[in-house]
């Protein structure tokens, strides 16, 4: 009896230590490491995600659009925004409006129109909702977007104007009314990019961060003076990107390195990431040339020998990311760059949980504008009748997403 006890006591025994080097060896471990300067913490990741790659499995569920019908036919839609109750907002460019639908896809209300009287715009590109439903619309005149900010109230009656000293693009309207934003700044040898916070009546009050911006070639004629800008496939972009009312972050293409600041623009973390540079061949530059071409060619604009060359700017490798957003789990998706020859049409993306770990490399079949609750939308053209589509997919895997390590 009592060499059964040791024998069965023996198998227990073994049969734990096993399942303990099996769960440890089974355990994903990350390899990066963490580190402080000062207050700040900062998180340096390896070049690979901690779980590998995941693709979204997507379904669609709601298209919104019809060219015979005048509440659905968009034309150069720029940005899309959704509310608490899941009310879709469309920022219809070309027709000077923003088309409201439910959440069901049924059209409720138009808000704006072309003209330059108390809401009506000129030139709509980017659109912001805060908690209280209240709308924010950044326009311009003609030839400068970003001018000025345009507030509705949530019935969609116009309320004032916020009249800016620097063009934005990407921004945030906190409760107070400042302004945290992707900002333009003309220096006296061209632009810089920034990332800025302005008070309720657009007035500068803090100067977070800046880059340079693409450069400007100016030719003179016995007339006047004409400035030219080729903004292309590697141009390094500044990303600014709200993640939740408390906190946003903002990173330069050209360097992996995210900041995390809070609504006074004070550092809280910042994320690196390993992984070298990609030159760029000539080959790639000779593409983009052509593209920029193509592009001004169908515009109708005539550019000066030569100008197109000169302005083109390339930096010294393929910038990292275009730009980046953030999910309702506070998990940022960094839209990585790929080479210009690479004619896939999926896209992927570098994400971060809220703590700053790299923990997928996610790949999306089409291009997201906003990731929430499980639900993705985008903005879809038809390449053969020019048809503009918003459409909403439910992420089949969504569960599936970790959000720690």
């Amino acid at each position: 009896m009592k060499a059964k006890f040791i024998f069965i006591l023996i198998v227990i025994i073994f049969v734990s230590m096993t399942c303990s080097k099996a769960t440890k060896e089974d355990k994903t471990e990350w390899k990066g490491k963490v580190e402080y300067e000062g207050e700040v913490r900062v998180v340096k990741n390896p070049a690979d995600p901690l779980y590998g790659e995941i693709r979204l499995d997507l379904e669609e569920e709601l298209s919104i659009g019809n060219e015979n019908d005048e509440n659905y036919m968009f034309n150069g839609v720029t940005d899309v925004a959704t509310d608490s109750k899941g009310n879709i907002y469309v920022l219809d460019r070309m027709n000077f409006r923003i088309q409201k639908f439910d959440h069901n896809g049924q059209y409720l209300q138009t808000i704006g129109k072309k003209g330059q009287g108390p809401g009506e715009f000129e030139r709509p590109a980017r659109i912001f909702l805060d908690t209280q439903g209240n709308i924010y619309v950044t326009d311009g005149g003609p030839r400068v977007e970003g001018r000025m900010i345009k507030i509705f109230n949530d019935r969609g009656e116009f309320v004032q104007v916020i009249r800016l000293n620097s063009p934005i693009s990407d921004f945030y309207v906190d409760s107070e009314g400042n302004v945290l934003a992707n900002a333009a700044q003309r220096i006296e040898s061209g632009t810089i990019k920034a990332v800025v916070k302005m008070n309720s009546e657009g007035k500068l009050i803090k100067k977070i961060a800046e880059f340079s911006d693409v450069k400007i070639v100016r030719k003179r004629s016995s007339e006047r003076e004409a400035s030219f800008r080729a903004s292309h496939h590697y141009t390094p972009r500044l990303s600014f990107s709200p993640i939740d009312g408390r906190t946003f972050s903002y990173a330069y293409s050209t360097e992996y390195q995210i900041f995390v600041i809070d609504r006074d623009g004070k550092l809280l973390l910042k994320i690196q990431k390993e992984g070298a540079p990609h030159s760029i061949s000539q080959r790639e530059k000779e593409r983009i040339i052509e593209i920029l071409e193509e592009n001004i060619s169908r515009s109708g604009a005539k550019w000066p020998k030569g100008v197109l060359e000169e302005a083109c700017d390339f930096p010294p490798t393929r910038p990292f990311f275009w730009w980046a957003i953030a999910d309702d789990m506070k998990r940022l998706f960094f839209w990585r760059v790929k080479s210009v020859l690479d004619e896939s049409e999926e896209r992927e993306f570098d994400v971060f949980n809220k703590e700053g770990y790299f923990i997928y490399r996610v790949k999306i079949p089409v291009r997201p504008e906003i990731i929430n609750k499980g639900l993705l939308y985008d903005i879809k053209e038809d390449e053969e009748t020019g048809e503009v589509f918003i459409r909403r997919f439910r992420i089949k895997n969504w569960d599936q997403i970790k959000e720690g390590i």
